[in-house]
């Protein structure tokens, strides 16, 4: 080869990393951070139809609010809408809106709906780790079948059928480098859903979302509930749900922008991830002096075990007081899961059920037999490692408390008061594949 065509060539590779680093750099050395706020659905779309109100006025109110907080709190960021009224926008139009404003970050804000049972939030990012499961899977198509209600469809997602798993699978291959700082955000939504909210989360997920795939930026897609659940769905289409999602969401974006701040201070790469700061985790000590239960009904009548007035809570406890029967539910000597235990009864359907306060050596509760004092409980796992309430490794055993001892966790499964009654249900522990459950004693909430 000879000198001329070696400089060609030359001249050539610097023009093209030139043309390739240029966009980089700009996009780095900008001081405003660009956010695209989407809410799901809009117009001729209504999107799911909840108990109380249907998907888009949901998701409409709560990225209105979510604006509102970030634009009063951050003079530095971009507050991009991709819809502001009841309008229908494609999916490819959202994303597009993202792109063409260069966006740092799309927030894409929907709602879920299934059975009425089912409950909680969950954020997804780009990817395939769970389509094995048919649960995501539904949910991805119910959110990128929007798409049949544009006219010409079939040219503008070349074809792509979104009732067929195959097709989501090929849609999440072009955005990787944006799923470290995509899982980021997401969690720290899910965790301020847990923790300020007092709410299930159903956990961080990946699937093939169209409105995700098209968009050339980190981002995800938050389903803040479930409206077709009586419970959930009023909630989350009240003034307070709304205000409370926008908060929590509002609060991640703020971890998040606080991350990416640092990461400009410090000159680094602008396609490298951000690093999540680890923080020793505060283990929660037991209430010392009394623990709580869930009062969910009281009746004249003395009800059957699992009787449909109990609308699926076990085991309960029933104590007798001047004619009355009185149900409890649950037994913990830990406040936040006290709260957990208060929410889940109010989704069994018992809106006024409230806490109980059980004091430990008092006059009041030496009334109680010895029997009531001792509960008995099913240990179905031991663990390093903390899992959420719906982990597959729980295998849907449910509601679950966890107890922290000497850096393991301790899974417990039930409140029963008496041996004879724990040792009934320990073969539908068994049977659910935790062959080596066994019963443990517990008195006044301290485990014997």
């Amino acid at each position: 080869m000879n000198m001329k065509k070696k400089n060609v060539l030359k001249k050539s590779f610097i023009v093209l990393l030139i043309a390739l680093i240029n966009p980089i750099l700009a996009q780095d050395l900008k001081k405003e951070f660009v956010l695209v706020l989407d809410a799901g659905h809009g117009g001729h779309d209504s999107g799911a139809a909840g108990v109380a109100d249907v998907e888009k006025n949901i998701t409409l109110d709560i990225v209105l609010e979510l604006g509102k907080l970030i634009k009063k709190n951050f003079d530095d960021v971009k507050v991009i809408y991709t819809r502001e009224d009841d309008t229908f926008v494609t999916l490819a139009g959202r994303a597009d809106i993202a792109n063409r404003n260069h966006a740092d970050f799309f927030i894409s804000v929907h709602c879920n709906s299934a059975r009425p049972t089912a409950y909680g939030s969950e954020t997804f990012v780009l990817g395939t780790e769970d389509h094995r499961s048919s649960a995501n899977l539904n949910v991805v198509k119910k959110e990128n079948s929007v798409i049949l209600l544009e006219e010409n469809h079939e040219e503008r997602y070349s074809n792509f059928d979104p009732n067929k798993p195959e097709s989501l699978i090929g849609l999440t291959l072009m955005q990787n480098v944006h799923l470290s700082n995509s899982l980021l955000f997401a969690k720290a939504v899910e965790d301020n859903f847990i923790n300020k909210d007092k709410r299930l989360s159903r956990g961080v997920k990946q699937a093939g979302f169209v409105v995700l795939w098209r968009t050339a930026t980190p981002s995800v897609l938050i389903e803040v509930g479930f409206i077709s659940n009586p419970a959930e769905g009023k909630y989350l289409a009240s003034k307070e749900g709304k205000k409370n999602s926008a908060e929590s969401i509002f609060n991640a974006f703020k971890y998040y922008k606080t991350e990416w701040d640092k990461r400009q201070r410090n000159e680094m790469g602008a396609n490298e991830p951000l690093k999540k700061v680890t923080e020793k985790p505060k283990i929660e000590k037991p209430v010392e002096d009394k623990y709580f239960k869930i009062q969910f009904l009281t009746s004249n009548k003395k009800l059957r075990a699992k009787s449909i007035q109990l609308k699926g809570l076990d085991p309960v406890e029933v104590l007798e007081e001047n004619g009355l029967y009185k149900y409890f539910y649950g037994q913990t000597s830990f406040i936040s899961k006290r709260e957990e235990l208060l929410n889940y009864v109010k989704r069994k359907g018992f809106p006024d059920a409230f806490v109980v306060e059980v004091p430990i050596n008092t006059n009041a509760q030496e009334k109680e037999t010895q029997e009531q004092k001792n509960i008995y409980r099913i240990q179905i796992l031991t663990s390093s490692k903390k899992f959420s309430d719906n982990a597959p490794q729980l295998k849907g055993i449910s509601p679950v408390d966890v107890y922290e001892e000497n850096k393991l966790y301790r899974y417990y499964y039930g409140w029963f008061s008496s041996e004879n009654e724990a040792e009934k249900e320990l073969p539908k522990i068994k049977k659910a594949g935790f062959q080596d459950a066994f019963i443990v004693k517990f008195i006044n909430g301290k485990k014997e």
